[in-house]
C-alpha cells in the first residue's frame, strides 16, 4: 500500500512538472524579455549607451607615448665624418584638463657615434632631458570652453541614443504585450463561438422537431439553419484566429510549434499600472517628441562649437627641463635629474583663420540648423502636451465604453433568453430569435474587443515618459 501511494505521488509530481506553469502577464513579459531576441537586443543596446555615457570624456584622459629609433646616416657632404649613428629614446605623458590647460612630462635620451670625423669633436657621446611643459588656451577653447561644449554634445548624443533605443524597446514591449491580450481575446472568442453554436444546434433540433410535427413552418427551420451555418463559420474563423495568435505568442516565448502554450491566468479586466505610474511622476512627455527637444540642444551645441573653432587661437606656453651630457650613456642617464644645466622656455602662440566665405557659410549653416531645430522642438513640446491630454481623454472614454458594452452584452444575452422562452411557448417568431442571437453575439464580441483595446491602450502609455529638466 505504501509503495502504491509513493508511486501515485511520483506520478502526480511528474505530471505537474510536465505541464507548463500558468503565466500572469508579468510572468509572460519577463519570459519574453529573455526569449524574444528583439527585446533582448534593445536591452543590450541600452546597456551599451549607458556605458558610453559613463565612460567620461576620453579627450581628458592621460596620453602616454613612447618611441625608440636608430638612425645610420652616411649622406654626403658632411664634416662630421663618413657615418653618423644615433639612437633616440622618447617617453612622454600628457594630460589635458577641463580648464583648457595641458600639462606634459617628457624624458628623452640621445646616443650619438661619429666615424672618421674631420673636426675635433668627441667620436661618441650621450645626452638627455627631463622636462615639464604647460600650455593654457586664452581665446579659442578659452579656459576649456570647447571642452565643455564637447562634453555637452557627447552627453546629448548619448541621451538621444538612449531614448531612441528605449523607444524601440518600448514599441516592442507594446507589440509583445498586445499579443498576450489578443491571445486571451481569441481564447474567449472561441469559447463564445462554441457556446453560440451549441445553442443554435439545440434551437435547430427543436425547430426541426416542430416542423416535423407540423407545429412550425419550414421557413422557420431555414432561418435557424442559416443561423447555424453562420455560427459554424464564426467558429472556424475563431479557431483560425486563435492559431494565428498562438504563433505570435510562441515566438515571443521561444516555444516551438510542438510545444504547448502555458495557461494565461491574467484576466482582461485586470488593469495595467503604466498610466497610474506616469501620473504620479513629473512632467510627462511623448518620447518621439522629446527626441526633437534633444536634437535642438545638440544642434545648438554644434553651432557653438563651430563658432568657437573659428576663433583665433592664443595660448601661453611654458617649459622647463633638465639636461645631461656625457660620453658614457649610463652616466648621462644617472645625471638626468640634476638641475645644474636647466632649459627654460616661455612663449605665446597665436593662430588665426583669415575670414572666408567657407568659414562664414559653415557658421551660418549650423546656426540656421540650430534655429530650425529649435522651432521643431517648440512645436513638438506643444504636440507632446496635447498628446498626453488626448491619451488620458481616450483612456477615460474607453473605460466608460467598456462598462457600457458590458451592460449591452448582458442585456442582449437576457433578451436572447427571453426570445427563446417566448418562442418555445409560441409567443414569438423565429426571426426574432435569430435577430436576438445575432445581436447578442455581436455585443459579446464588441465587449471582448473593447476590454482588449483598453489593455492595449494602457500599455501604449509606454510611448510616454517623464523627464526632469
Amino acid at each position: 500500500m505504501k509503495k502504491l501511494v509513493t508511486a501515485l505521488a511520483l506520478f502526480v509530481a511528474l505530471s505537474a512538472w510536465a505541464q507548463p506553469s500558468a503565466l500572469t502577464i508579468d510572468d509572460y513579459m519577463k519570459e519574453a524579455s529573455v526569449k524574444n531576441k528583439t527585446l533582448g537586443s534593445y536591452e543590450i543596446s541600452n546597456e551599451a549607451a549607458r556605458e558610453r555615457k559613463d565612460v567620461g570624456d576620453l579627450g581628458l584622459s592621460p596620453l602616454f607615448t613612447a618611441s625608440y629609433s636608430e638612425t645610420k646616416d652616411q649622406s654626403l657632404p658632411s664634416q662630421l665624418g663618413t657615418e653618423r649613428d644615433m639612437n633616440i629614446l622618447l617617453v612622454a605623458l600628457q594630460k589635458k584638463f577641463s580648464t583648457g590647460t595641458t600639462v606634459g612630462l617628457t624624458g628623452q635620451t640621445y646616443k650619438i657615434l661619429y666615424f672618421n670625423t674631420q673636426i675635433p669633436i668627441p667620436s661618441d657621446y650621450s645626452s638627455g632631458q627631463l622636462g615639464i611643459s604647460l600650455q593654457q588656451s586664452l581665446w579659442r577653447d578659452s579656459f576649456g570652453h570647447a571642452t565643455r561644449l564637447r562634453q555637452s554634445r557627447d552627453q546629448v548624443i548619448s541621451q538621444i541614443e538612449s531614448y531612441s533605443n528605449d523607444l524601440k524597446r518600448r514599441a516592442s514591449i507594446i507589440a509583445t504585450e498586445s499579443d498576450y491580450w489578443d491571445y486571451l481575446v481569441a481564447q474567449e472568442s472561441l469559447k463564445l463561438k462554441k457556446a453560440n453554436l451549441e445553442r443554435t444546434q439545440k434551437l435547430n433540433n427543436w425547430t426541426s422537431s416542430r416542423v416535423s410535427n407540423g407545429i412550425s413552418e419550414r421557413v422557420d427551420l431555414l432561418q435557424i439553419q442559416a443561423l447555424l451555418s453562420l455560427r459554424e463559420l464564426e467558429l472556424a474563423t475563431a479557431q483560425d484566429d486563435l492559431e494565428a495568435q498562438a504563433i505570435r505568442v510562441r515566438q515571443n516565448l521561444g516555444l516551438s510549434q510542438d510545444e504547448s502554450i502555458p495557461e494565461f491566468t491574467t484576466q482582461l479586466l485586470e488593469s495595467r499600472p503604466y498610466i497610474d505610474s506616469l501620473k504620479k511622476q513629473g512632467k510627462v512627455v511623448r518620447i518621439e517628441n522629446y527626441l526633437n527637444t534633444l536634437d535642438a540642444r545638440l544642434k545648438k551645441t554644434v553651432s557653438e562649437e563651430v563658432v568657437d573653432g573659428q576663433r583665433p587661437d592664443l595660448s601661453v606656453v611654458g617649459k622647463y627641463s633638465t639636461s645631461s651630457f656625457d660620453p658614457d650613456y649610463d652616466k648621462m642617464t644617472s645625471n638626468l635629474t640634476r638641475t645644474d644645466y636647466p632649459v627654460t622656455y616661455v612663449g605665446v602662440n597665436f593662430s588665426w583663420y583669415f575670414g572666408s566665405d567657407a568659414l562664414s557659410a559653415q557658421a551660418s549653416a549650423t546656426r540656421k540648423d540650430a534655429v530650425a531645430s529649435q522651432y521643431r522642438a517648440q512645436q513638438s513640446e506643444i504636440e507632446s502636451e496635447n498628446a498626453w491630454k488626448d491619451f488620458l481623454r481616450k483612456y477615460e472614454l474607453n473605460k466608460q465604453n467598456v462598462a457600457r458594452l458590458e451592460k449591452i452584452s448582458q442585456l442582449q444575452s437576457e433578451r436572447t433568453k427571453q426570445e427563446q422562452s417566448m418562442f418555445s411557448r409560441g409567443r414569438s417568431v423565429t426571426l426574432n430569435v435569430v435577430n436576438a442571437e445575432t445581436d447578442a453575439a455581436e455585443a459579446q464580441v464588441n465587449y471582448l474587443k473593447a476590454k482588449s483595446g483598453l489593455r492595449k491602450l494602457e500599455v501604449s502609455a509606454l510611448l510616454f515618459t517623464t523627464v526632469t529638466e
